[in-house]
């Protein structure tokens, strides 16, 4: 027996008014809606977030992407990459306190999924109150690590950058974001 379609729905909005009531994120935590019926009634709801914590000598290191995306795992070569936020995100590495901010969210179909890619936009560092240069060396994020999608299950996937291993000093003292991250997963019931 399969399970009713409005399980995936009821998930979406009880991690949304969750991820509303996080009083220090700094991304938005509102998520888009499913973007068709056929989502609704297969699929489930992955949810995407960003680590942050305290960072010795670093202020703040905002760091803003757009186009994230993921892929199938048994996607044809060279097929579309399935959209999970379109417009630019920015949130910050650093915070008072370790936690997780909202990037984004989106209801996929069920299956198993292969790859994670964004675009980065740029990086603001601010140090001692004053904001620094930085040259991002590569312009997109396209990491390997495997998910599943399914309706008893919330997936929640965390970017965890590593940022004394992301942020290098050239001997002329300019400083690189060369992005070092690992994907945590973790699942959350539906309700």
């Amino acid at each position: 027996m399969s399970r009713p379609p409005t399980i995936p729905v009821i998930a979406f909005l009880l991690i949304l008014a969750h991820a509303a009531a996080w009083p220090h994120s700094k991304v938005s935590a509102a998520m888009p809606p499913a973007n068709s019926a056929s989502e609704n009634a297969d699929g489930g709801l992955l949810h995407l977030r960003v680590k942050h914590r305290p960072v010795e000598g670093e202020s703040s290191i905002q760091v803003t992407v757009k186009n994230v995306k993921v892929q199938k795992q048994d996607a044809p070569e060279g097929s579309d990459w399935i959209t999970v936020s379109k417009g630019e995100k920015t949130f910050d590495l650093v915070g008072a306190e370790p936690g997780e901010d909202v990037l984004a969210g989106r209801m996929l179909a069920e299956g198993l999924y292969s790859r994670v890619q964004l675009d980065l936009v740029s990086v603001k560092i601010t140090r001692k109150g004053q904001q620094k240069p930085v040259k991002v060396a590569r312009n997109r994020l396209n990491e390997i690590r495997s998910f599943d999608i399914d309706m008893a299950r919330v997936c929640i996937l965390t970017l965890d950058f590593d940022v004394a291993r992301s942020l290098v000093v050239t001997d002329s003292g300019e400083i690189l974001f060369q992005p070092v991250v690992r994907f945590l997963l973790k699942r959350g019931a539906p309700g």
